[in-house]
């Protein structure tokens, strides 16, 4: 049992000079990046709101996308065939389901190559109709041959669109739109986010009236990360019954990598009323290198986060970039120095990098965001524990964890020294570089 203040020395952690390796390319001050994480694979789920034609319902349409690399593929005669199993639930927030529906989809593809894309990806759809309110989507994925299961759990909002003369749905973003006239092919896009060299995509929404108003203005605005307006256009739209559809065209090529958020507004008809905004729908996005992992969005913070693997000199070198192009040049040439397959256009190690750091951010943070913290540097740096204890409840002890990794030969106790959740690493007592922390 941990007594409060007591020192833990672990039988199996031997100390020296650390030097790591990361996958046996990285010379010393540099980590070791060994197992595989279990980061989010790529899939997506993202729930849409509209009118329904049924009394004091609106509609929700669920998009499911998972990339083919996620599913386990099998050869049957000339092609390989994929099968899972979706699996939705729509609970109130006192855990009451009032909605669900399973799918069997069978993929079959003839290239091997698309077995193992992350390019390539199958799409569902499901609906069903609900009173208005605030609810939680659960979605469960069953691949039929590896009975690996995967989840994904979100908490959606579903809007009244009769309580007001005039309202807007949510917004769907659309990767291509074809067709002429009142039908049109659409592609939607999953993942909410777009290539740095997309030249523009959609927005698609709808607009509801109740009234005898026969035309609107709509204001389109794009907001930054921190907010900030970068772009506004306003045009007049004319509306068809009491549902118009509508398509907004987003030229996106002159925009960066970030976050973005694109916002909907339905103004009066009248430009002396400007200021007053009718109804609203907003819909975040983001912009990605073509080159880099989807999850950077800032280059800067990626930068940063190469603590772990970099040299003061190599972080230093990226830093002092005269613009955004050179440091973005600096930074892949950083990585392509330790790409374990030059060959391919991926550099998986990158991925797994920054797929540890999301994986960090998201179960490790607290005063600070998760790759800063202590139990953040570790699974970064080694992946995920081969075994965990925890130890939360004990009498006379604060609470604490013991983190394994045999195959290294190492072990990691973090303890609450508050009791607040705030892990920090108590054994061993120097960092990962050897220093005394």
């Amino acid at each position: 049992m941990l007594r409060k203040g007591q020192v833990i020395r672990p039988l199996r952690i031997v100390l020296s000079v650390l030097t790591f390796l990361l996958a046996s390319a990285m010379a010393r001050g540099q980590s070791e990046v060994s197992a595989k994480s279990d980061a989010p694979p790529a899939l997506y789920l993202q729930a849409v709101s509209f009118a329904s034609d049924q009394p004091g319902k609106s509609r929700l349409d669920m998009y499911v996308q998972m990339a083919h690399a996620e599913i386990a593929f099998v050869k049957d005669n000339e092609s390989y065939i994929g099968r899972i199993e979706l699996s939705m639930q729509l609970r109130t927030t006192d855990k009451e389901q009032v909605w669900h529906q399973s799918q069997n989809v069978e993929v079959r593809v003839k290239d091997f190559g698309q077995t193992v894309s992350d390019r390539s990806s199958t799409l569902r759809q499901m609906s069903t109709t609900v009173a208005p309110g605030t609810y939680e989507l659960a979605l469960q994925v069953l691949d039929e041959e590896s009975k690996k299961n995967l989840q994904i759990n979100r908490t959606v909002r579903v809007p009244d669109f009769e309580r007001d003369s005039l309202s807007i749905s949510d917004i769907l973003l659309v990767n291509r739109m074809s067709g002429d006239g009142p039908r049109k092919t659409i592609v939607p896009n999953i993942s909410s986010s777009f290539g740095e060299k997309t030249e523009n995509f959609y927005l698609f929404f709808e607009v509801y009236r109740r009234g005898i108003r026969d035309s609107v203005r709509l204001r389109f605005r794009l907001l930054d990360a921190k907010q900030a307006e970068i772009f506004s256009e306003v045009r007049r739209e004319a509306l068809t019954g009491n549902l118009s559809q509508l398509f907004w065209k987003v030229e996106s090529a002159t925009l960066g990598a970030g976050q973005y958020v694109a916002a909907m507004e339905v103004l009066p008809p009248a430009v002396a009323d400007s200021m007053h905004v009718l109804a609203r729908s907003i819909r975040a996005f983001s912009v990605r290198w073509h080159d880099l992992p989807p999850t950077i969005t800032n280059l800067d913070k990626a930068v940063e986060q190469l603590r772990y693997v970099a040299k003061d000199a190599e972080l230093d070198y990226i830093r002092e970039a005269k613009d955004p192009e050179e440091k973005k040049r600096r930074f892949v040439e950083f990585w392509d120095k330790h790409d374990p397959d030059p060959q391919t256009p991926r550099n998986e190690l990158m991925e797994e990098y920054y797929a540890r750091v999301a994986y960090a951010n998201k179960n490790y943070s607290h005063y600070v965001e998760g790759w800063k913290t202590d139990m953040g540097m570790v699974y970064i740096t080694f992946g995920p524990p081969e075994s965990i204890e925890r130890h939360p409840f004990e009498l006379s002890t604060r609470p604490y964890e013991v983190w394994y990794y045999y195959q290294q030969n190492r072990e990691f106790v973090f303890v609450d020294e508050t009791g607040f959740g705030d892990y920090r690493l108590r054994y061993p007592t120097t960092d990962l570089w050897g220093r005394l922390r």
